[in-house]
């Protein structure tokens, strides 16, 4: 298992085993006190192994009165103190970034947990007679007696890009422990909780719109600060969005300025609708900063290929996952460790736009004509519009709509919106019933900007794309940090009223007003995202050979897709498809890849390819 992971161990390997319990670990040595780490560690009757990252050292070591010479203790042992203090409970006194098992064998127990948002990948494999984890699932497959039969039912998930299920994993055999989950395990049981939610109905209440500013300007430097805690060189990756841009300048506030801090940035000269460079630049020519442009224009979505899929064990299904990749790769070149994301931002911080319809809801029509105007007159269209598609729209039940849409021949509300996909694969896997399961959000009487904010920050998404973002960042020894998912950031902005995250027709406004001091004005103003298709049809484009190659040969696609209906979708590309058909053949090239690397071996599924554990 440690071999087929040794890239995630540039620092050094561990292993520690009893009768019939081993544990193994692969260094990457990303803070300072990690010097000091040898995993697996062993302290009495305790040994842990795990991916740890802590940011509330200084409160554990007060509440735990730890005396030790803090510079010198790694945040294993300090996960060790926290089980004897709490056992079981105390992945609810962490802050941060972790998996780990901990082996406790004075009650024969393995106590595992993930963290909060899955940040930190845990894959397992739950067999009767044996209970295995690890960072990656190539780890897991290097084991004998686990099948490496495909799963078809998380096929027909990624094909149709739903992410609502947080436990399967792409093989039959394994799964995935969910964020913010822990579980114990014995020779006689499994017991598995969640320690921790959001609560959509909590409050903070302040004494003004000041106030909120400070608060969460006191809150996001200390999500970024604590996350620079590094024992090498600190990067950030700047998009020119707003949540890279706020995170890349508050890292300038708070870092020495001795060095320039280094940016990274994918850009475009032949596609100027994806080239953010004049957001980017409003940051970067200030002074302290050494940007790094990654051209992305003759970049293919699958350029690296070969050394993707040694270390993708599963389809990315991120269009722009190469941009990832590129960047990761040339953070590596420059000399970083650790790299600042914005992800989660959106969520994190909110947009607010959930505030429409529940001022709708509850009759609050002043403030709702204000809102409606507001936006309207910023983005230049008519109040109705705003009016419809933010406030009537959600409030609108499925049923509903289903009914609609149907009667207008538009197919139904849950209707899978790949027409690539085998209708007998639909059937078969039960796609529809998902898809309606993943669309279920309850009554819309109960509907609340903060029970939207909620549903986006534990969407099934967010740790779909931390675990294959892990994996291009450990394919380069580097540690992606995210700031935006803070605990603590994220409970207060979820608790304030959403009338600080929409303000005037601005969303996400808490951000703009709380960071105007240090924010470009451009960007403090940008009133959307960038539209990337452009630049994804164009890396699609540049697989053409490899998709003419899957399509003239779809004996490995045939269980799941129909291959008229893909045929006919790359012959509309890219002069006549749709978003459907690029969506469609970027997933079934992300498939096929895949598929290709696990090889020829006896092992099938009941109705796919032939599989096999690469490593």
């Amino acid at each position: 298992m440690l071999s087929t992971i040794s890239h995630r161990g540039p620092d050094g390997s561990g292993a520690w085993y009893d009768d019939g319990v081993a544990l193994g670990h692969q260094q990457l040595q990303s803070t300072p006190e990690s010097r000091f780490d040898d995993q697996p560690y062993r302290d009495g009757s305790l040994t842990v192994a795990g991916d740890v990252r802590l940011d509330n050292r200084a409160e554990l070591f007060e509440t735990l009165d730890i005396t030790d010479e803090r510079g010198q203790v790694p945040d294993s042992h300090l996960l060790l103190a926290a089980y004897r203090r709490w056992g079981t409970r105390c992945s609810e006194h962490l802050i941060g970034s972790f998996a780990f098992v901990i082996w406790d064998a004075n009650d024969g127990v393995a106590f595992c947990a993930r963290d909060r948002f899955g940040v930190k990948p845990f894959y397992v494999y739950p067999g009767d007679e044996v209970f295995a984890a690890a960072s990656e699932m190539k780890a897991l497959l290097a084991l004998p007696f686990v099948s490496p039969a495909v799963d078809e039912v998380k096929i027909g998930d990624f094909l149709e890009g739903t992410f609502h299920d947080k436990e399967r994993a792409y093989y039959q055999s394994l799964r995935r422990l969910p964020p913010a989950h822990a579980t114990t395990v014995r020779t006689d049981s499994v017991d598995e909780w969640q320690y921790w939610d959001l609560d959509p109905t909590r409050t903070v209440t302040l004494e003004s719109d000041a106030a909120y500013e400070r608060r969460f300007r006191e809150l996001f430097e200390q999500a970024v600060d604590c996350r620079l805690r590094s024992s090498g060189t600190v990067g950030t990756s700047l998009s020119g969005g707003l949540d890279s841009s706020s995170i890349t300048v508050t890292t300038r506030e708070l870092l020495s300025t001795q060095e320039p801090l280094h940016t990274f940035s994918n850009v475009y000269d032949e596609i100027p609708s994806a080239d953010e460079r004049e957001f980017i630049e409003s940051v970067t020519t200030k002074p302290g900063f050494s940007p790094h442009y990654v051209f992305l224009d003759d970049v293919g979505l699958f350029e690296d290929r070969e050394q993707m899929f040694d270390h993708y064990d599963l389809p990315p299904h991120d269009t722009m996952h190469h941009a990832i990749w590129e960047r990761v790769k040339r953070a590596d070149r420059e000399g970083v460790d650790v790299l600042l994301e914005g992800a989660l931002g959106d969520s994190a911080t909110g947009y607010g736009l959930g505030l429409f319809a529940e001022l709708l809801r509850t009759g609050r029509w002043r403030h709702l004509r204000r809102e409606t105007r507001a936006m309207a007159e910023m983005l230049d269209v008519a109040p109705h519009r705003v009016l419809f598609h933010h406030a009537v729209k959600p409030l609108v039940p499925d049923a509903v709509r289903h009914v609609y849409s149907r009667f207008h021949g538009y197919g139904g509300v849950y209707e899978p919106d790949n027409p690539t996909l085998d209708p007998e694969f639909v059937d078969r896997v039960a796609l529809q019933d998902r898809l309606r399961d993943a669309g279920d959000e309850g009554s819309v009487l109960r509907e609340t900007a903060r029970r939207r904010q909620r549903r986006s920050l534990l969407y099934g998404m967010i740790p779909a794309s931390l675990e294959t973002t892990d994996l291009a960042f450990a394919a380069f020894g580097l540690e992606p940090r995210y700031p935006f998912t803070d605990k603590r950031l994220v409970e207060f902005s979820l608790a304030m009223p959403p009338s600080q995250q929409l303000s005037d027709g601005w969303t996400r406004s808490i951000v703009r007003r709380s960071l105007s001091d240090i924010l470009p004005e451009k960007i403090r103003t940008r009133q959307w995202k960038t539209d990337m298709s452009e630049a994804v049809e164009n890396s699609l484009s540049l697989e053409r050979a490899d998709l003419e190659r899957a399509i003239a040969d779809p004996t490995e696609l045939e269980p799941y897709l129909n291959t008229t209906e893909l045929q006919a979708a790359f012959s509309r590309f890219p002069d006549e498809a749709d978003t459907h058909d690029v969506r469609a053949l970027f997933r079934m090239l992300s498939l096929t890849n895949w598929l290709e690397t696990l090889g020829d071996v006896d092992s099938k599924t009941s109705h796919g390819p032939p599989v096999t554990p690469h490593g």
